[in-house]
């Protein structure tokens, strides 16, 4: 009976052998989508940590506090953060330092979707 399940088991084993080099020779012979000599996965990007770009702001967003004064000297500027759509007043701690977001107009704000924050009061 050992001797039974030992073929057995031998052959199995032979025979994955067989498929996986057929698989290998398959493999080699595909045509690379990525064009000839490129490899799949391996481009230029590899190894290397990607950075993030800022989207550019959407009309009435402006890079900087002084963008922002320029294109609006009778209101308000404010601080929008953008992942939360809640906005800051100058003088907040929040100010301009959150991860994502951009100067707007307090008249603009509404309109755009965003809301004062609810713990800070208007200077």
């Amino acid at each position: 009976m050992k001797m039974v399940f030992r073929a057995l088991v031998l052959g199995s084993a032979i025979a994955f052998a067989a498929s996986a080099a057929s698989a290998q020779d398959t493999q080699t012979t595909t045509q690379n989508p990525f064009g000839q000599g490129a490899q799949a996965g391996t481009g230029d990007t590899a190894g290397k940590k990607k950075t993030r770009v800022a989207a550019a702001p959407a009309a009435g967003q402006f890079a900087s506090e002084a963008e922002a004064k320029a294109h609006c000297p009778g209101d308000t500027v404010v601080w929008v953060n953008t992942g939360t759509k809640v906005y800051h007043h100058a003088g907040s701690s929040a100010y301009g330092t959150t991860k994502r977001g951009t100067y707007m107009c307090e008249k603009d704000t509404a309109a755009a979707g965003f809301r004062a924050a609810k713990n800070e009061k208007r200077k």
